[in-house]
């Protein structure tokens, strides 16, 4: 069964279609949709399948956690490019402002992994750059806690 989940920015929404894989309980197939708002035109780029580890998937929690604890104390802060074992994705979370509870918002840039050049070989990225809400964010993040938390029970695994 495919789980999706989707984080929205206020210029794309990026969705992860996660599918657990047979062989191995400690990852899941997972494909990353960047879909462009209407407004901008009909476009959706799909990654190439990749896996993305249960530890992947909690690391990007805590990646996102870590830059709303930093961006209340220094709204200049830049967080370094989050990448995955398997390099489906990229993320750098941005600048911005946050204040208490869900108030506030920062840039956010998503890059896909879409494919690999002839005849280097060379991976290929397409993304975007735009503000998320601290709110959206949150909605994430809880989405995907809820499958970690999931994952663990199913596979008898402690949490991550």
């Amino acid at each position: 069964m495919v789980q999706k989940y989707v984080l929205e920015t206020e210029g794309y929404r990026i969705c992860f279609a996660l599918q657990e894989t047979q062989a191995a309980k400690e990852s899941a197939e997972v494909v990353v949709e960047l879909l462009l708002d209407r407004n901008l035109g009909d476009v959706a780029v799909q990654s190439v399948p990749t896996l993305m580890t249960v530890r992947d998937v909690s690391r990007l929690v805590a990646y996102f956690e870590a830059h709303i604890a930093r961006l209340q104390q220094h709204p200049d802060s830049e967080s370094y490019v989050f990448v995955p074992l398997e390099l489906g994705f990229q993320v750098q979370a941005l600048a911005g402002e946050v204040q208490a509870g869900d108030d506030g918002e920062f840039s956010v840039r998503f890059f896909i992994h879409v494919g690999e050049s002839s005849p280097t070989g060379h991976r290929v990225y397409i993304g975007g750059e735009s503000v998320v809400t601290l709110k959206n964010l949150r909605v994430f993040l809880a989405s995907l806690q809820e499958a970690l938390a999931a994952w663990s029970r199913a596979h008898g695994m402690s949490p991550v």
